[in-house]
């Protein structure tokens, strides 16, 4: 009987070891095919052309094929693995070069969904901080703020995905830390399905506000993204007749974490239209103004990237000032692509050039350079509070809100910065 027991035992052990080992080669395999789709993509779309290395005959690992990528040197190109925020808000961002996969990475609909309270976090020093708190989202509504340390949700560590999962319209206790060494404190903030562009662009419109700054009226926008198709029309119709129409200057605000589609970028504040007036016979008069013509003063941090980048070069050649701090300099055009594992790959396609001047790997330089510390910031936006005085001031006639310069003139890199994926 014991010698039965003991064969018996040794028969499930060499089963399940022999499970693990086909496991453990059909994992190798999946990596295999990955490598294999990689190269192929970035020798067939990249650009332009360089020496991918061939896996071809290898054993690739997950580091290796990441490291291939990273060794290109741009923007753009990047692999994002399920689970992640980033993963969630590229296959939004690129979905329409991604829609015939959504459905089987994210059944049955191909809906880009996921489950959250509408914030970004970042590690710094071995700790984790909360980087951007979405306007109109259930995190602001609650109060956390950019500088919080995230120590737990719900009693357990915390992530991005995972802590809110299957948690929609219910409450999440987030507790953070406000200041170095201080006793936590404890945040309920409902939670929320989440479709990335659509919370964005929301995010864009929750933002505008008219700010009473020493007795003007500034209007402030935060263009999150320009991930949307509607981004264009929401900011226009804002400034056009909008909360922000009848604002004496405006800040707007191109920090964040994405860029988005260029097309979608608001023509009215980079075009110098002329103003169209109509006369009527009884002599009455109305013009059509189809661009701003009041200070506008543009946020930049190195969150700016792509799209956005564009947007704060053509702001800057129109010579309106930027503050903050260099942006990016992740310009190229993209795609993305879904690999064999459901992990997505976003390739750089094409060059882009403002007027002939090239920003990846430089980025744009702000022409006033301010620093906002992210850890136990308590919400404070020191970048944004200069913005507000430098519009006040070019109100007040203190400083010009146009540089004389011609746009050749103003470029809008001065030199060389690290490439940011």
């Amino acid at each position: 009987m014991r010698a039965r027991w003991l064969l018996s035992a040794v028969a499930v052990v060499c089963s399940a070891m022999t499970a693990q080992a086909a496991n453990e080669i059909a994992a190798d395999e999946l990596v295999a095919r990955v490598a294999s789709r990689v190269e192929e993509l970035i020798e067939r779309n990249f650009y332009k052309p360089v020496d991918f290395p061939s896996f071809a005959g290898k054993h690739p690992t997950n580091a290796d094929i990441d490291k291939a990528l990273a060794d290109l040197k741009a923007s753009h190109t990047r692999r994002f693995m399920p689970g992640t925020l980033e993963y969630y808000e590229v296959a939004d961002i690129y979905q329409r070069w991604l829609s015939r996969d959504l459905s089987s990475i994210f059944p049955p609909r191909g809906e880009v969904q996921y489950e959250g309270i509408g914030i970004a976090t970042t590690v710094i020093d071995g700790k984790r901080f909360v980087t951007d708190v979405y306007d109109g989202a259930m995190a602001k509504t609650a109060g956390i703020q950019v500088g919080d340390e995230v120590l737990s949700v719900n009693s357990q560590p915390f992530d991005e995905i995972r802590s809110f999962k299957g948690g929609a319209g219910t409450i999440a206790i987030v507790t953070v830390r406000r200041a170095a060494k201080t006793q936590p404190v404890e945040i309920p903030v409902m939670v929320a399905a989440i479709s990335p562009v659509r919370m964005f662009l929301e995010a864009v419109s929750a933002s505008a506000r008219i700010v009473d700054y020493a007795g003007r009226d500034i209007g402030y926008v935060r263009l999150w993204t320009v991930a949307s198709p509607l981004t264009n029309e929401t900011v226009e119709t804002m400034l056009r007749s909008g909360l922000l129409s009848e604002s004496d200057g405006l800040v707007l605000d191109l920090r964040g974490r994405w860029g988005g589609i260029s097309s979608e970028l608001p023509e009215m504040l980079m075009e110098d239209f002329a103003d169209i007036s109509f006369t009527m016979r009884n002599g009455r008069s109305f013009s059509q103004r189809e661009t701003w013509r009041k200070p506008i003063v543009v946020l930049i941090d190195g969150g700016t990237r792509s799209a956005n980048e564009l947007l704060a070069c053509a702001m800057k050649k129109r010579g309106f000032s930027l503050i903050g701090e260099k942006s990016a300099g992740a310009v190229l055009g993209g795609s993305a692509y879904v690999l064999p594992d459901d992990s997505l790959l976003m390739v750089a396609t094409s060059m882009v050039r403002v007027d002939g001047e090239v920003l990846e790997g430089r980025g744009v330089e702000p022409d006033k350079i301010v620093s906002a510390p992210i850890p136990y910031a308590g919400g404070a936006d020191p970048q944004l509070e200069v913005a507000m005085k430098e519009v006040s001031e070019q109100l007040s006639g203190v400083s010009s809100w146009r540089s004389s310069l011609s746009p050749e003139q103003r470029r809008c890199s001065q030199g060389s910065a690290a490439r940011s994926n």
